[in-house]
C-alpha cells in the first residue's frame, strides 16, 4: 500500500476514533457512565490502530498498552508517556459491557461519572497525540 493510501486509511480510523469519543461524551451527559467509558477505550484503540496503519504496520488486538509498547523504537519517545492512560483504558474493555465481569454488579451500577470523565480525558490524550503524529493537530 502506498504512503498516501496508508495515510488516508489512518485518517479514516482516526475520524472514527473521534466519533466514538464524541459519542462517549454524549453518553456521559446522559448518565450512561459504563458505555461512555467503553467508548473512550474504543476511541483510544482506534486512534492507535490509525497510527499503526500510517506506519505501515498491521495492528492486532484490543490492548492500548500493547499497541504502544510494540511501536517501533523511534515512536517510543512520543507515545510511551501515554502508557498510564493506555493501561487505564485497557481495564475498561470487558467490565464496562458484561454483567458477569464484576462480581455482584452490573456495569450500570459499577461505573461513576468521575470514572467516565477520566476515561474520556485519557482517550482524548491518545487521540490528540496520534493526530499530531499524523500531521493533523
Amino acid at each position: 500500500m502506498s504512503v498516501e493510501k496508508r495515510l488516508l486509511e489512518a485518517r479514516r480510523w482516526l475520524a472514527q476514533a473521534w466519533d466514538d469519543w464524541e459519542a462517549g461524551k454524549l453518553l456521559l451527559e446522559r448518565g450512561k457512565h459504563a458505555q461512555a467509558a467503553f467508548l473512550a477505550q474504543q476511541a483510544g484503540e482506534k486512534a492507535l490502530k490509525a497510527l499503526w496503519i500510517a506506519l505501515g504496520l498491521d495492528p492486532w488486538g484490543h490492548s492500548l498498552a500493547r499497541l504502544l509498547r510494540d511501536l517501533p523504537p523511534e515512536e517510543a519517545p512520543f507515545f510511551h508517556p501515554l502508557l498510564p492512560q493506555a493501561l487505564a483504558l485497557d481495564k475498561l474493555y470487558i467490565p464496562t459491557r458484561y454483567p458477569d465481569a464484576l462480581p455482584g454488579l452490573t456495569p450500570k451500577e459499577a461505573y461513576t461519572e468521575e470514572e467516565a470523565k477520566k476515561a474520556l480525558e485519557d482517550a482524548q490524550a491518545v487521540l490528540k497525540a496520534v493526530e499530531v503524529r499524523l500531521g493533523q493537530g
